[in-house]
């Protein structure tokens, strides 16, 4: 009998730890695609793609210290962002990404990006930018969202626009 108990206590074991893989390869999925979101929205300059995985009271802070607070704000932004093609000049590509879940229902996510072909006002190509994304994910009634997203910049400094 003691054998049996044992055996049912480590099948449910089991059984839940396989329950708590698959909610996390789903979570991770959701999150891999509110990034694919964003990175969709710059190749094709829609705001609302990217704002959209943002929860209506996110804080972002843009590599050159531009912060907004909440989706509506930074979609705002990004409109105008969208309009100007110096900024919109050029390919970026993932490097790395690393999604690291805090608590079953919060996540940090830091990407790094290789972006080329930026230029700056005056038209002049700025060198190869190295970007990181970190971003903090919440879930909040099944969905995930983003709460807060910082984007930091690496340049060659003899490479750097003054």
């Amino acid at each position: 009998m003691k054998i049996v108990l044992l055996f049912l206590l480590v099948l449910l074991g089991m059984t839940n730890v396989q329950a708590s893989e698959d909610q996390q390869t789903t979570d991770q999925a959701a999150i891999e695609r509110a990034v694919e979101n964003w990175y969709a929205a710059w190749k094709v300059k829609d705001p609302t793609l990217a704002a959209q995985d943002y929860s209506d009271n996110a804080d972002w802070t843009n590599a050159f210290g531009m912060s907004r607070v909440g989706r509506a704000e930074i979609e705002k932004l990004l409109t105008e962002v969208f309009a100007l093609p110096f900024v919109m000049a050029g390919d970026s590509e993932t490097v790395v990404q690393d999604i690291r879940f805090v608590k079953s229902d919060l996540a940090l996510v830091l990407t790094r990006v290789q972006r080329k072909g930026q230029r700056n006002p005056t038209g002049q190509d700025i060198g190869q930018r190295r970007t990181s994304h970190l971003r903090v994910f919440a879930k909040t009634d099944g969905n995930w969202q983003i709460i807060s997203h910082l984007i930091s910049d690496a340049r060659d400094t003899q490479q750097a626009v003054h």
